[in-house]
C-alpha cells in the first residue's frame, strides 16, 4: 500500500507569540491519518488540530484539543473518524508562549492510499 505525505508546515520559522495557521490538507477516504509534528524551535509550541468541510481555515472546528510539543521534540497524533469525527480538510495552528529565536516547525499528514 502506498504511503502519502502532505506537508502542512515545512521549514516554517516562528519568531513571535502569534497564532500561526498551516496550509490546509486533505483527509481522504474516511480512513485513519497521522499528523506528525516536529518542533525544531528553541521554545515549546501549543498545537491544535482543526478540521473543516471546505478547503479553508474560516469556519473550522477543533478536532484535537490544544497540546504542547516541547522544544526539539516530535509527536504524532493518529486521527480516526470514530475518535475525532471526520471532515475532509484538516490543518494545525501553532503558538509559542515565548518567541522562539531559532528553529522551525514541520507538520506532515501521513496516510495509506487505498488500492484501486
Amino acid at each position: 500500500m502506498p504511503v502519502s505525505y502532505q506537508h502542512l508546515f515545512l521549514g516554517y520559522e516562528i519568531r513571535d507569540t502569534q497564532t500561526h495557521e498551516s496550509g490546509v490538507g486533505e483527509w481522504p477516504h474516511l480512513q485513519a491519518v497521522t499528523v506528525y509534528i516536529e518542533n525544531g524551535h528553541n521554545q515549546d509550541l501549543t498545537i491544535t488540530i482543526r478540521g473543516n468541510k471546505e478547503k479553508t481555515t474560516m469556519g473550522s472546528v477543533e478536532l484535537v484539543s490544544a497540546f504542547t510539543v516541547s522544544a526539539g521534540t516530535a509527536v504524532s497524533y493518529t486521527l480516526t473518524p470514530e475518535t475525532t469525527g471526520w471532515l475532509p480538510y484538516i490543518y494545525v495552528t501553532a503558538k509559542a508562549a515565548t518567541a522562539p529565536t531559532t528553529g522551525e516547525i514541520n507538520v506532515t499528514i501521513i496516510t495509506i492510499e487505498k488500492e484501486a
